[in-house]
């Protein structure tokens, strides 16, 4: 799926609460306040550290990822990269099983003919279908390529699919010197008899949504939402653009009855609706990051192509989830891709909380003793590093009213990676290799330290322990970070 940075357009602040108000249950949260709209400051998140699922290679997923549980507890992923493959392993993280080809390319002509990628997995009765991610009249070099989307069906857990037909188009043909078309759709089951795909127009780069009914999917069955209802045909008719919503990877958070919609553009961003059309998004990134290049090799990272996967597959999350991406490190192009998966928590709060999003801050240490104090994947060519120890969470952004630190990672082969003021890795003599988050100046309710250390050769390490882990001397404090 040869893809560019969608446009992000980011609204803040809480949504106000006018209607009749509902109190419901949430998983592992106690109760929480919900109503018409949903306050997406009432939102928090914690991140937990990354795990690198598979990699490095150039056919790493080129799409969302899509995970189900089997009969037998087991799991099988679909990983698309104009091919779509299954893997099977034991656990979500454990997925080193051998890839299975079930969707390949279609004829010379067709509008698959540049690849099938699979980007999501919904249950209907006794089978399951899938959104297919559709492109052809593709010229990557020049950077044409036509893009729709169609559906399939599997009775055999999506060992063979079943094409039933195109069910979103745009009302454009092939472009010259441009991308075309519309795709990149993730659908969920929106738990109100629809299910919901939504999709990126390559016209304007605005995203829109189509759905319909769970119970008859086919082609011709698909509506796009045209600003005044679910009127327009998805198949050719024109939508109207999702104002305050970005991204397309998609998940239907059953404990809040809403929708929510990631984008990878500027650091990877969260939306919500309450009602599937009307979107938000919270001001505090999921996961910070500096840039997102697609112009490989560049010196930053890039995340692309995030998926929220509940506990027993597919894209219904409840209180704890699965966040997946594909990542590709700084230096690196796309003949290193790697699969990164985490544990998440998603709550609704009954009023506004801030922070509202943490990510675990670790240690890693190689073989040589060398550590990595990190939040992202720990990858460095020829060096393979293993999980050390938690060092507490980090905020996203800056938190409100309270003094804070906003902290770097840096790393050389030498002298591993570990975390300084941003701004001074070059003084330190390493080199910056990613933003790490923000920890608070001065020690606050629930917040452990961190301090920068020096080891007896003088190699500068990154501790939780006023004693260095009796490996070093302290240098100074960096601030505190969340314990939990």
């Amino acid at each position: 799926m040869k893809s560019s940075p969608a446009v992000a357009r980011v609204s803040g602040g809480c949504n106000a609460i006018a209607a009749a108000i509902l109190t419901i249950p949430l998983a592992g949260a106690g109760t929480a306040v919900l109503a018409k709209d949903i306050c997406d400051t009432c939102i928090n998140v914690r991140l937990e550290y990354p795990r690198v699922v598979r990699g490095p290679s150039r056919h790493e997923p080129d799409a969302p990822v899509s995970l189900i549980e089997l009969p037998d507890g087991r799991f099988r992923a679909f990983a698309a990269n104009g091919t779509t493959v299954a893997i099977d392993g034991s656990t979500p993280f454990d997925l080193s099983g051998r890839a299975q080809a079930v969707l390949m390319p279609g004829p010379a002509g067709s509008p698959s003919e540049c690849g099938n990628w699979l980007t999501s997995v919904l249950q209907g009765a006794g089978v399951l279908y899938g959104l297919i991610h559709n492109e052809q009249h593709c010229n990557y070099r020049r950077g044409e390529t036509d893009k729709s989307m169609s559906i399939a069906r599997s009775a055999d857990e999506g060992l063979t699919w079943d094409i039933l037909g195109q069910i979103i188009s745009a009302n454009e043909g092939p472009a010259p010197g441009r991308q075309s078309g519309e795709g990149d759709c993730t659908a969920a089951d929106g738990d109100d008899g629809f299910w919901y795909a939504y999709c990126q127009r390559l016209s304007d780069w605005k995203n829109f949504v189509a759905r319909a009914p769970a119970g008859d999917p086919a082609p011709g069955k698909w509506m796009k939402w045209s600003g005044s209802g679910w009127d327009s045909p998805a198949l050719r008719g024109s939508a109207a653009p999702l104002d305050g919503s970005i991204g397309m990877s998609a998940a239907y958070w059953t404990s809040a009855n809403a929708m929510l919609v990631l984008a990878a553009a500027s650091s990877l961003r969260l939306s919500v609706s309450a009602d599937k059309i009307h979107f938000s998004t919270l001001a505090e990134p999921i996961i910070l990051y500096d840039d997102n290049q697609w112009n490989r090799p560049a010196p930053t990272d890039l995340y692309a192509y995030p998926s929220m996967i509940g506990e027993h597959g597919f894209n219904n999350i409840g209180g704890r989830f699965f966040l997946t991406y594909t990542y590709i490190p700084p230096g690196a192009d796309f003949t290193q891709r790697y699969l990164v998966m985490h544990e998440a928590r998603i709550e609704l709060s009954a009023a506004p909380r801030h922070p509202q999003v943490r990510v675990a801050l670790s240690r890693w240490k190689n073989d040589d003793g060398l550590t990595w104090a990190t939040t992202g994947p720990p990858i460095f060519a020829g060096m393979s590093f293993k999980y050390d120890a938690p060092l507490g969470y980090v905020m996203t952004a800056p938190p409100q009213l309270i003094p804070s630190v906003k902290l770097d990672e840096c790393f050389s082969p030498r002298f591993g990676g570990f975390l300084t003021e941003a701004g001074g890795c070059s003084g330190e003599g390493s080199e910056r290799h990613r933003v790490a988050g923000y920890v608070f100046r001065s020690e606050q309710a629930d917040t452990t330290p961190i301090f920068s250390c020096l080891s007896p050769r003088y190699v500068r390490y990154t501790s939780g322990r006023p004693d260095c882990d009796s490996a070093g001397t302290r240098d100074r404090l960096l601030g505190y970070a969340f314990r939990g």
